[in-house]
């Protein structure tokens, strides 16, 4: 695959996408940029499999400009991923927590460091049949907040061929996604709204150009929910570059926002579901 960030398309699983974790916002864009080595339709077969990264690349990807700093800072978002564990509900009582890497080689003075993904992790980027969701590296790149990158990564399941899409979510259930805990202040809604989540829009919004609009719904006097809507404003047309297709350019475009609208369908329909809303 190419490693071309401009053009590059990663993928994830919907599981993976809808995961409870929290990390540095360098550490995401390390385990980001290491999903470029990946093929998403490949049999799983990555097992114990290095990939390196330099520290020139990681800065100039990140905007780092000194030597010194970039793999400083390369070398503390791979320490941080090395312990880094997401948390997969299986149902209101069950979860699964996984290791996103299990090894890490350094290379003293060469400036350069290489991950391996734990086996155990790999079918939430590898052998996916549909129930995924494709990201732009790009995008993800530009930005600062780890909360922007979650929410960028929800709204893109959602995110149909025409380049809208619509995500109703339960406030509880978003402060969950971003691993904030029941006794933080960022648990009391003014707090989390002011400090993470409209912050977070704001930043999509600027960096992206998208046009979103958040709806705050109410329960009694208490905001419970919020409705998401969004259109990426510049772009026509959904990517054709995405490694899960084949065929001529004519044929992928068409395939993929087939798939974009199928996948961002199901999406909704469960989401609906689960929030008891009728279709």
């Amino acid at each position: 695959m190419k490693n071309d960030t401009k053009h590059s398309t990663i993928v994830k699983s919907n599981s993976l996408v809808s995961a409870i974790y929290k990390m540095p916002v360098n550490s995401s864009h390390l385990f980001n940029i290491m999903l470029r080595n990946i093929d998403a339709n490949d049999v799983i077969s990555d097992n114990g499999k290095l990939h390196r990264i330099t520290a020139i690349e990681f800065g100039k990807l990140l905007g780092i400009k000194h030597k010194q700093n970039q793999y400083r800072e390369l070398k503390i978002a791979t320490k941080f991923l090395l312990s880094a564990v997401i948390k997969i509900p299986i149902d209101t009582f069950t979860y699964e927590e996984y290791s996103i890497f299990d090894t890490a080689r350094y290379a003293v003075g060469d400036g350069y460091t290489s991950l391996a993904f734990s086996r155990n992790f790999l079918p939430f980027i590898q052998n996916l049949k549909g129930d995924y969701t494709r990201l732009k590296l790009a995008e993800t790149l530009q930005f600062k907040k780890f909360a922007s990158v979650r929410i960028y990564e929800k709204l893109m399941q959602y995110r149909q061929a025409d380049n809208t899409g619509w995500w109703r979510v339960d406030i509880d259930e978003l402060k969950d996604l971003l691993c904030i805990q029941r006794d933080h202040t960022y648990w009391q809604n003014l707090y989390f709204n002011s400090k993470l989540i409209y912050p977070a829009i704001d930043e999509i919004s600027d960096k992206l150009g998208w046009d979103i609009q958040v709806n705050p719904i109410k329960f009694g006097r208490t905001i419970k929910q919020f409705e998401i809507t969004f259109k990426d404003v510049n772009s026509n047309i959904l990517s054709s570059q995405d490694n899960l297709l084949v065929g001529n350019k004519s044929n992928q475009l068409n395939q993929a926002n087939r798939a974009a609208d199928a996948r961002a369908k199901v999406s909704r329909l469960a989401h609906l579901k689960k929030i008891g809303v009728k279709s």
